[in-house]
């Protein structure tokens, strides 16, 4: 049996599965998030590596408690933590991808930030590992001493608990989660020095970087309960492409969550990303390298959540748009607009909207603002490599509404996946391969259903045109917000 772990910012969660990829068992545990200063998000490390370890052996029990042939871990990008080399304690919290205090340190090293993009793919932004790195060193004189005397070790979420659970011995990370930090190399897919100099971080405290696939890492028994390989990492959403079966170029996987999070494979060589679309790593393997697009639609389940809340969205199912009328134009924005717009304000915008409007049809644009925002993405990312399969897992592929609203307004067909956790099952195949239990091919899960346009071209161009008219007033608007 292989043990998928899939931590998030939010939950942990962990299957047992067999090689032919069928869950036998699953089990969560909540992940707590901490505001210890304004800007700053982080999680307890000990807490999160004790629900790891409840996870799994909660769903180890469930499963039969069977030995364990390999485990597979997939991990929220960005999150880091510095702990000591020799004890193993925790020197800082994980510090959250979400956490924004590196702010006017990105603001104070912008002379860099064109070198940084052409070497990483990637903006410079307080998001990102190194951007917070140096942050630290600045406000902590403590930290920087420590790490510049080799006493601090740096890794990612899935390096820190290859590290735990091995019992501390090897301090390994791979590509798809290096790359997030800023420091890495996106042709060579290795640790950079001019980039090191730039944040100031010594390279003794980064991870030895290996193949996604080939760790090299056992489970400590007394730690973990069992030994085993650790046969892959990934992070959460290069897990998710390959658990779509998204492994060949042009094959695309849209995770319809809080956020919409669109993954374009676009083969072994890397790309130019178009104008707000990123450019990185989804994993570096025995079958070979697979870079990837990445768009973000900031809104999906989240501003769903809150139209409801705000009376303007009925309970689910939600309705369908009827294209065959002007229905009032909303941009639902609580969370910014994502790509390619990166426009923060936190705003819904209502235009065209008069006394006869119903209720009925302020619903259907609520589901068609969230709609046009991921056909946004979509359009970014297909400027320059086109996409050929594009499929939709995520807990809201299950609003067929939304679904269909999204095939209207990009002119794709979609596949919606019959696998619910894709992250989970696309680790899980990825240590079956890399321990040699199963060949590494095709992952795809079998297609619940597939949803082809019904707008036709010229509808569905009068509708974009829509909404980018209510987008430049939405954003001419909440300028400085």
């Amino acid at each position: 049996m292989i043990i998928g772990i899939d931590q998030g910012s939010s939950s942990t969660r962990c299957i047992v599965a067999d090689a032919e990829l069928r869950t036998l068992a699953s089990a969560s545990s909540p992940v707590t998030t901490l505001r210890p200063g304004p800007g700053m998000v982080e999680h307890d490390p000990e807490d999160v590596l004790r629900g790891v370890l409840g996870a799994m052996r909660e769903a180890l029990e469930a499963a039969g408690d069977p030995a364990v042939a390999a485990v597979g871990i997939a991990t929220q990008t960005e999150t880091f933590i510095l702990w000591d080399a020799e004890s193993g304690d925790p020197a800082t919290g994980l510090i959250s991808w979400q956490d924004q205090r590196a702010e006017e340190t990105a603001r104070a090293l912008e002379e860099h930030a064109a070198a940084i993009e052409a070497a990483t793919g990637l903006p410079l932004a307080p998001t990102f590992s190194a951007v917070k790195l140096a942050w630290l060193f600045e406000h902590e004189p403590g930290v920087l001493a420590s790490a510049q005397s080799g006493q601090l070790l740096f890794g990612d979420v899935a390096c820190w608990l290859s590290w735990r659970l091995s019992g501390g011995s090897a301090h390994v990370t791979e590509p798809s989660n290096a790359c997030r930090t800023l420091l890495l190399d996106l042709d060579t897919l290795g640790w950079r020095d001019s980039l090191c100099e730039v944040f100031g971080v010594p390279r003794s405290m980064l991870p030895e970087l290996r193949p996604s696939d080939r760790p090299g890492v056992l489970t400590n028994g007394e730690v973990a309960g069992f030994e085993a390989p650790i046969a892959a990492t990934l992070g959460d959403q290069p897990a998710a492409l390959y658990g779509q079966g998204c492994t060949r170029p042009r094959m695309a996987a849209l995770t319809l969550g809080t956020g919409a999070f669109l993954w374009l494979n676009v083969g072994p060589d890397r790309p130019t990303a178009p104008p707000g679309v990123l450019a990185t790593v989804a994993w570096d393997a025995a079958a070979g390298r697979a870079y990837a697009l990445e768009a973000f639609g900031a809104n999906a389940g989240n501003a769903l959540r809150l139209l409801r809340d705000l009376g303007l969205l009925g309970e689910p199912p939600s309705p369908a748009p009827d294209w065959s009328r002007p229905l009032p134009m909303l941009v639902p924005a609580p969370a910014g607009l994502g790509t390619p717009h990166w426009h923060g304000a936190d705003r819904i915008t209502l235009l065209e909207a008069g006394s006869t409007t119903t209720r009925d049809a302020l619903s259907q644009s609520a589901v068609a603002g969230v709609a046009h925002q991921v056909a946004d993405a979509l359009d970014a990312q297909d400027a320059r490599v086109a996409i050929d399969v594009l499929r939709v897992g995520g807990g809201l592929a299950a609003d067929e509404a939304l679904v269909q609203a999204i095939a209207d307004l990009s002119g794709i067909e979609l596949e919606v996946s019959s696998a619910p956790e894709a992250t989970a099952r696309g680790i899980v195949a990825l240590a079956a391969a890399g321990a040699g239990l199963r060949p590494d091919e095709d992952q795809a899960p079998a297609v619940a259903r597939s949803v082809a346009p019904r707008l036709d071209p010229a509808g569905r161009e009068r509708e974009r045109e829509r909404w980018r008219r209510a987008v430049d007033v939405h954003v001419s608007e909440t300028v400085g917000v």
